[in-house]
């Protein structure tokens, strides 16, 4: 049972601190959370709904916030909007598109204040804002994990370094008067990261200690009945099997997610140990490698072939038909999107072509939600009925599984528990784990739905 201190409050009693759940309380998705000390208010991530976004086939960038919004792949964020003139800052924790990608959509003309990240996410931001026709220009402030920006008299910004499966992944906490407000939202425990180092254990101990008033997080693998594995692990996998795989006269092609840097490490390295040429076609993979070549993590584009969409492939891809035992094509489509380059070889819309034997390995998981799960369902026939072997779960979860959380929870030791980034399912069985910890429902444990405001 969780030993519940008392939060040491100062002499600015009078100070009210409310969470704004706005996005990410009643779906999977499009993340957006406010903090309101007193009368002036930090946003957490403004993030999209990339299911919607996935069903309009198009760019994101060539959509329009009122087409996004119609579509219900942004945030409303109706309740808040009264108070723009009061948001001080935007916050955003990682550079994942359900957490940071409407915030070129919906800061331009609405909330006058800078944009915190880490320079992994503000770069991604940056790369993101460049396609835009409407361009916000709001101050964008890297900060790296470890450090503290002091947004106003009663709100100082820390970002503690968390693994997850982007770079620079931190905890957003947000110290008030009355107590930390932790924003845990996209986190796992990895002892032996690929990229980066380990989270900063130290420092949440050290915040459970100095007194939490509230925690937010995210709760995608809640129903994982264990912890989440390193990153490390799946270096082994992709090992086994390319080994397994090496001397093949067929195309090998690998999806995984765009934003896992430290996974296309581990591809790219790989791929010339079994003497395939890696290829890397996809406009978001070129979009976050740039993002972290721009910040001196990796150094790809001197070594690999990568192409930022299709029809710049085009030359590339008849290479590919011709010689497919001679490369190994790296990209994006693990969801089943139905503008994704997997998806459209599948389809036979590009020069190259899926024929028997060929083997396609799914490095990612299927993000939770049913239009993502048929998409996903769906391309694996169609590849199936053309013969291609299909390699599955070559993967390891971003996110902690239910052990992880509590664990979390333990060294923190918030006051309030708040779950978030799911549905009501997710965020009720993350509930359902506080009660078990000593938590009480609607006292310090509280499920939220978007735009139900919680006073602490």
């Amino acid at each position: 049972m969780v030993l519940i201190k008392n939060i040491n409050v100062n002499k600015k009693k009078d100070i009210d601190v409310e969470i704004w759940p706005i996005g990410g309380y009643s779906e999977c998705g499009r993340n957006m959370t406010a903090v309101k000390v007193g009368d002036e208010f930090v946003i957490l991530d403004i993030g999209l709904n990339m299911e919607k976004v996935a069903e309009s086939d198009l760019e994101i960038h060539l959509l329009s916030p009122k087409e996004l919004k119609l579509a219900g792949a942004l945030p409303d964020d109706s309740m808040l909007k009264p108070f723009a003139k009061q948001v001080k800052a935007i916050v955003v924790g990682h550079a994942h598109l359900d957490h940071v990608g409407a915030v070129p959509k919906m800061a331009y003309k609405t909330y006058d204040c800078p944009v915190i990240g880490t320079p992994f996410t503000i770069q991604v931001l940056r790369n993101l804002i460049r396609e835009e026709k409407y361009k916000p220009d709001n101050r964008l402030i890297s900060m790296n994990n470890g450090s503290t920006f002091k947004v106003s008299e009663n709100i100082t910004v820390e970002f503690v370094k968390m693994t997850h499966s982007t770079p620079q992944t931190a905890m957003v906490v947000i110290h008030t008067p009355k107590g930390a407000i932790c924003y845990a939202n996209d986190w796992k425990f990895d002892q032996n990261p690929v990229l980066g180092q380990k989270t900063d254990y130290k420092r949440l101990r050290e915040l459970g200690n100095e007194g939490v008033l509230a925690l937010m997080s995210d709760t995608v693998r809640i129903s994982d009945y264990s912890r989440t594995f390193s990153e490390s692990l799946v270096k082994e996998m992709f090992k086994d099997l390319l080994f397994w795989l090496k001397g093949s006269s067929q195309a090998i092609v690998v999806v995984t997610f765009s934003s896992h840097i430290a996974r296309l490490i581990t591809i790219l390295e790989l791929a010339r140990n079994i003497n395939r040429i890696p290829v890397i076609v996809g406009r978001s993979m070129k979009n976050y490698i740039s993002a972290a070549e721009k910040i001196n993590l990796v150094n790809f584009s001197k070594k690999y072939k990568i192409f930022g969409g299709k029809g710049k492939a085009e030359a590339m891809f008849k290479e590919l038909e011709k010689n497919r035992e001679k490369y190994l094509l790296i990209t994006t489509g693990c969801q089943g999107e139905p503008g994704a380059v997997l998806t459209s070889v599948a389809n036979d819309k590009l020069s190259f072509k899926f024929i028997e034997g060929d083997q396609v390995i799914f490095s990612a998981s299927t993000i939770p939600t049913p239009i993502n799960e048929a998409n996903r369902a769906i391309l694996e026939k169609q590849l199936r009925q053309r013969g291609v072997r299909v390699f599955k779960d070559v993967h390891v979860s971003g996110h902690g599984g239910r052990e992880d959380l509590k664990d979390l929870i333990s060294m923190m030791n918030p006051m309030h528990y708040i779950p978030a980034h799911g549905g009501l399912m997710k965020l009720s069985s993350a509930a359902e784990l506080a009660l078990e910890m000593g938590y009480e429902l609607g006292k310090t444990v509280h499920v939220l739905s978007n735009g139900k405001v919680l006073k602490l």
